[in-house]
């Protein structure tokens, strides 16, 4: 390891100041008018904030703790800004803002039990009922999520005429990210009323600021996106308190967005796994820091006004002691997790996957083999029916047969236009986000005609970036909106992923179901139409792949109208995929008056014998032309819900047939159909008559177009695989 360390620099001290580092009053200096009682309530907080983390970093050595990350030297800047506050404002924090919380009434228990693992549902029992007036997200671990976030809450007030506003913290590193730049981006765009607290503790990790930005101050990172900032002695709460006020009372009053950068300085290290001797040196910078300590500077400007006096510090000590101690008790009261707490609060409803994997745990954990149901049948999983929150969507499908049906012929684009109309006529919480989306009405035209009839404030044209669609459309969501946003092409997503992972999939199961995500990503997926780089993907394992987000994939006009309405009112997030290769594809009767459709069930196509194609999506006209064209009699399944899967139609067909074969789009390398082969194998072995066949795309790039047809799977490729299964002799 080298040893070589970063050598400091202090930053410019040109910054908003109402107290010297002593803690006197500075000539002319304009205190915000606070009573006295409040003020003495600042320095109880601050007291009362690191006794508590001094005593959660023993319980972290003790064991007892995992990682804790304290605010020593810092306690100014969380308290200062939440302060400026006002009851049901939005506070959207990290790991070291405790101040902000205690000021706020979030139990001291609340905190420590934060730093010791238990689930939010076993905290939530585990305590008395409380109430803080501010909001308070969960807090963020990946740095700059919440900035997104933050804006999309703000947004959402904004746009509904609230004077409500959001605050989030950061620090200096986050300001780097990418979720940063447009959280401050729509901000500024959008005038949203948030304010964006930039905690500069001059350390990110072990990277000194000065490698974060060569701009010379992080406030000044403001002035790119048109917003107002300012920079404060993170160490002065007056000067914090007065600043953040400024900034609250700008955003409540339609002024938009203030990035607020706090100066401050990480007196220790940045968590208790860290050990920053290894690359800073314990030099002037921090001696320098420590004389500026925000505790001591406060505690002597509440001596000299007469506030404070030795006995009434003592007092408050012993009196936070007392706080702590009976925290750190009730904390240790609090249970440890029931395991089977593992399942909760992913999404509405229980799936089959959901109910068989926790009758398996349940017989782990009573000893039992929990791999002995070969058929899919075997176990009792009905103990699970109704033990979560219900998918409660009310499903009333209507038949296009029907004479009394009123129906319009209809493709899959014209379907979704719609769809979307009807929804947003239904649902004032109904937002349309993405780009292009407005006056052109979308690349595909799915949008067009919106923006005249609901206009811009719901219908939403964004900056170009998925990042920021996603992330904004996070905190609209948990803010009482219904965002429905575009994503142009499936390809265009990855940049959003990191929102898509950290949010839009754990925002219930980490809040253990609090905050619900009511949001539907639309996402136009897959080749066919000669398209540019980028433009033909179809990735869905990814999306697949991640607990909490519902994946549906239409096939038909019919199914987009009814399977959209139900995503749109559903509560859990959704990924919409619309199968571009067949948006215009072909007409069909659709009924124009409002239905749904179960989100959580696939559809029979095709009945037969012999064998069973799994399909879903653009692949589905393609295995139906193949089904014509063999000498078998071919069940088709369109899946319908890639996740969660529909286990007893895939079941029931296969082990009547005893044949099976996969067709998709995607590469075959852990695609959707190496899932539902494994799970064909995992739970009706005994009745396959062949292997399972997947008639897939290659494991290779999307090719251009001169060879893009050679790549797709189509009905020629599917009925090969048909053909393969029906001739295989054991």
């Amino acid at each position: 390891m080298s040893e070589e360390k970063w050598s400091e620099r202090d930053p410019p001290r040109d910054f908003r100041q109402l107290l010297d580092d002593e803690g006197h009053l500075l000539d002319g200096a304009d205190v915000p008018s606070l009573e006295d009682d409040e003020l003495v309530e600042f320095y109880r907080t601050m007291v009362a904030t690191r006794r508590l983390e001094d005593t959660m970093l023993n319980m972290q050595r003790s064991g007892e703790a995992s990682l804790v990350a304290r605010e020593l030297g810092e306690e100014a800047t969380p308290l200062g800004a939440a302060a400026a506050l006002d009851e049901d404002d939005w506070v959207f924090y990290t790991y070291r803002q405790n101040a902000a919380l205690l000021h706020w009434d979030v139990p001291m228990a609340k905190i420590i039990l934060g730093t010791t693992g238990q689930e939010p549902e076993t905290i939530a029992e585990g305590l008395d009922d409380w109430d803080s007036p501010v909001n308070f997200s969960p807090d963020y671990t990946p740095v700059a999520v919440n900035v997104t976030n933050a804006a999309g809450s703000a947004m959402t007030d904004r746009l509904r005429d609230r004077d409500t506003v959001s605050m989030v913290f950061i620090g200096d590193g986050s300001t780097s990210e990418g979720s940063f730049h447009d959280g401050m981006n729509f901000a500024g765009v959008f005038d949203a009323p948030v304010v964006v607290v930039v905690q500069n503790n001059q350390w990110a990790i072990s990277e000194p600021s000065q490698r974060q930005t060569a701009a010379e101050t992080f406030a000044k990172k403001a002035e790119a996106y048109g917003v107002p900032h300012e920079r404060v002695d993170g160490n002065d709460v007056l000067a914090v308190y007065d600043a953040a006020s400024e900034a609250v009372e700008r955003a409540r009053e339609g002024g938009g967005p203030t990035l607020v950068e706090c100066v401050t300085y990480r007196m220790g290290n940045h968590n208790t796994s860290d050990n920053a001797d290894l690359y800073r040196d314990a030099g002037e910078l921090k001696e320098e820091w420590a004389e500026r300590d925000p505790i001591d500077r406060f505690s002597t400007y509440l001596g000299n006004r007469n506030l404070l006096d030795d006995d009434r510090r003592e007092e408050i000590r012993n009196e936070v002691d007392a706080e702590v101690d009976d925290a750190v008790e009730t904390a240790r009261s609090v249970p440890d997790t029931d395991p089977m707490r593992m399942f909760d609060h992913h999404l509405h409803g229980t799936s089959w996957r959901e109910a068989h994997q926790r009758t398996e745990f349940q017989r782990e954990q009573e000893g039992e083999n929990p791999f002995t149901d070969f058929t899919g049948e075997a176990f009792d999983t009905e103990q699970w029916e109704g033990h979560g929150p219900d998918l409660d969507i009310d499903i009333a499908p209507l038949d296009p047969s029907e004479d009394d049906v009123e129906t319009e012929d209809w493709n899959i684009v014209t379907a979704v236009n719609h769809t979307l109309r009807q929804e947003m006529s239904r649902d004032d919480a109904m937002r349309i986000l993405g780009y292009d989306i407005g006056p052109i009405g979308g690349v595909f035209r799915a949008t067009e005609g919106l923006l005249d009839e609901f206009g811009p404030d719901r219908v939403i044209d964004t900056p170009l970036s998925e990042n920021g669609i996603v992330g904004t459309s996070v905190g609209m969501a948990m803010r009482d909106d219904r965002p429905v946003l575009e994503i142009q092409f499936m390809g265009f997503s990855y940049p959003a992923f990191g929102q898509f992972m950290y949010a839009v999939a754990k925002m219930y199961e980490r809040t253990g179901g609090d905050i619900e995500l009511p949001m539907t990503i639309r996402m136009p997926y897959g080749g066919g139409i000669k398209a540019l780089e980028y433009h033909q993907e179809s990735t869905e394992t990814f999306e697949i792949h991640a607990p909490g987000v519902r994946v549906l994939c239409p096939s038909t006009p019919y199914q987009t109208k009814g399977l959209l309405a139900s995503s749109i009112r559903c509560d859990d997030p959704v990924v919409f995929m619309e199968p571009k290769r067949i948006y215009r594809g072909f007409d069909e009767p659709v009924p124009t008056d409002e239905y749904t459709l179960p989100l959580d069930e696939a559809r029979t196509v095709r009945e037969g014998e012999d064998v069973t194609v799994l399909t879903w999506g653009a692949m589905v006209r393609h295995a139906e032309s193949a089904a014509e064209e063999v000498d078998a009699d071919v069940e088709v399944i369109d899946l319908v819900s890639l996740s969660p899967l529909d286990v007893e139609t895939i079941l029931a067909s296969v082990k009547k047939t005893g044949r099976c074969v996969v067709v998709h789009e995607a590469r075959r390398t852990l695609g959707l159909g190496a899932e539902l082969s494994a799970l064909v194998n995992e739970y009706a072995i005994d009745r396959l008559k062949a292997p399972v066949k997947r008639a897939t795309g290659y494991d290779v790039h999307f090719p251009d177009n001169d060879i893009e047809d050679d790549y797709l799977t189509d009905a020629e490729r599917a009925k090969y695989a048909i053909e393969a299964v029906m001739s295989y002799e054991y």
